[in-house]
């Protein structure tokens, strides 16, 4: 028996061995201050760091676990601080999100020269630190400086987002540009519908080709510079490396996406944040849950977007909806105190989303439209009434839509009656409810686990140390080739050219044919005078 004992001790030891030696560092680099995304990322780092892995992760959202071992965390929640407040609800109001983006560009530059200044990250990458790395796992949204660092380590990159890909990711890495297709969430949705006129298609097209354009001339260049003051003089144009990329995990499942045609190097993920284990409520709102026999609706726009933004007339409009419910209304409200609150409604400043999402007497879920939230809601079989504010989030709530699963309103014009009228309809029509149970069970059904999925990616390129087999050419091909815009071009050139010219020759041949047949009734005439 000892001898057993003995013996399978050993071969614990030597697997434990043998799967440190197959371990590999990685460089994880996640600049964006927002909850949402972090937690996206997170759920992948984990998981590679119980594979075995060392992990040094760069991010505003540290898990703080000092039992966590080869995981070492440089905290840049110093960024929350330099993300300055924006009122995201007057800004759909007044501008669109393809061109908001190019206010924010100083706010973009300044997280990454932060970033880049932190003494412990400069340690890392400075040219004499001694550290090596086999892969690096960065961002990629709008922080295309940190994508030198591979360079830097000469290692292979995977970019990863935690929405679907933005216009400038979906250039680079050669898919096809769609300019009026509703993936595109980079556009305002109102400008993005089912089908789209000529003149719309012909907007689209224009801010779509403007938008990379710029992206390429403008914002590149400036990111370049960053990279260039940190690194040296001597890192390749960042194009060149983005265009490189060994993989994108991009957070966009197909039956809760509007479909398109993707590169082999962008892989799909998903759900990579949502708990398995549900951590109980508080005693005080599980009691009040669970005293609510006719139900209850969850309120919550979100950690960027938050109630305390909305408009007085807003705030009134929700209030006296909520107040003619037969429901308790939760409300992640960030103040201490709502004015003209009903006594239905319950504010809580931040709200345990999942544990309350999984209730049992929960009837319906208003929200902004998030994409983890969307997730969330999804997984708990919660119908959603939602009202969309910034980035994916219409394209997220007008696919909920789309599957019978919610409705949508706007934050801009709230009205008391739509809204009543949508929380009625999700909450007594039991068919939003069981679509989103289909929905959730369609998810579920696949042949691998996303994140799992994911893992074997990652150890894939570092095992291979690159994946150049599924990088598509088109990522080098001009613009004009994408679409064989240039072959169009000459096509309708030269058709244009050719009806000019018929055009030309049947009227010289009109005119002379009149001519011919003017001076012949002349001729005629005369004679007859004879």
């Amino acid at each position: 028996m000892t001898g057993k004992i003995i013996a399978l001790a050993a071969l614990i030891f030597f697997m434990s061995i043998l799967h440190r030696g197959n371990a590999s560092r990685i460089l994880c680099v996640f600049p964006s201050a927002s909850v949402s995304h972090q937690v996206v990322f997170r759920g992948l780092t984990l998981a590679l760091r119980e594979r075995g892995h060392d992990l040094v992760v760069v991010t505003p959202n540290p898990v703080r676990d000092p039992n966590l071992k080869n995981y070492t965390e440089i905290d840049v929640s110093f960024l929350y601080e330099e993300n300055y407040e924006t009122d995201y609800i007057e800004l759909r109001r007044n501008a669109r999100w393809i061109d908001w983006f190019w206010n924010v560009t100083p706010i973009l530059h300044l997280f990454g020269e932060k970033t880049f200044d932190h003494p412990e990250f400069k340690k890392i990458y400075a040219p004499d630190s001694g550290e090596e790395f086999d892969l690096m796992l960065t961002e990629t949204l709008y922080w295309p400086a940190f994508l030198a660092l591979g360079k830097r380590f000469d290692v292979p990159i995977i970019g990863m987002t935690s929405l679907g890909l933005a216009l400038n990711l979906q250039y680079s890495v050669g898919n096809p540009i769609l300019t009026s297709h509703q993936s595109n969430w980079d556009l305002a949705m109102k400008e993005v519908s089912d089908s789209p006129t000529l003149f719309e298609r012909l907007k689209n097209f224009y801010d779509v080709w403007k938008f990379i354009y710029n992206y390429n001339t403008e914002f590149m260049p400036a990111q370049h510079a960053i990279a260039k003051k940190y690194l040296g003089n001597e890192i390749p144009e960042l194009g060149e490396i983005e265009r490189n990329l060994s993989l994108i995990f991009a957070n966009q499942q197909g039956p809760i996406s509007y479909l398109r045609p993707n590169v082999p190097n962008v892989i799909e993920i998903g759900n990579f944040h949502v708990s398995k284990k549900i951590k109980p409520l508080s005693k005080d709102l599980q009691k009040t849950l669970d005293e609510s026999k006719q139900g209850f609706i969850y309120m919550s726009l979100g950690s960027n977007v938050k109630s305390t933004m909305l408009d007085k007339k807003s705030r009134s409009e929700f209030i006296a909806a909520f107040s003619k419910l037969p429901y308790t209304v939760i409300w992640k409200f960030e103040d201490e105190f709502l004015p003209g609150k009903p006594d239905n409604v319950i504010i809580i400043k931040w709200a345990p989303q999942q544990a309350i999402l999984a209730h049992p007497n929960l009837k319906a879920f208003v929200y902004q439209g998030g994409l983890q939230s969307t997730e969330e809601a999804i997984s708990h079989g919660v119908p959603v009434i939602g009202f969309p504010v910034m980035a994916d989030q219409d394209m997220n709530v007008n696919k909920m839509v789309s599957l019978g699963v919610g409705k949508k309103l706007e934050i801009t014009d709230v009205k008391r009656d739509d809204l009543i009228e949508a929380i009625q309809s999700v909450a007594t029509d039991g068919s939003y409810k069981q679509r989103m149970l289909n929905l959730r069970e369609l998810l579920k059904d696949r042949p691998y686990d996303s994140l799992k999925n994911a893992v074997w990616w990652t150890e894939h390129v570092i095992r291979h140390r690159d994946v150049p087999h599924l990088r598509s050419s088109t990522a080098d091909e001009p613009w004009y080739q994408r679409g064989d815009m240039d072959v169009i071009f000459l096509i309708a050139t030269v058709f244009v050219i050719s009806v000019m010219t018929a055009s030309a020759v049947l009227y010289q041949l009109l005119v002379y044919s009149m001519k011919i047949f003017g001076n012949q009734q002349s001729v005629n005439r005369k004679e007859k005078l004879k």
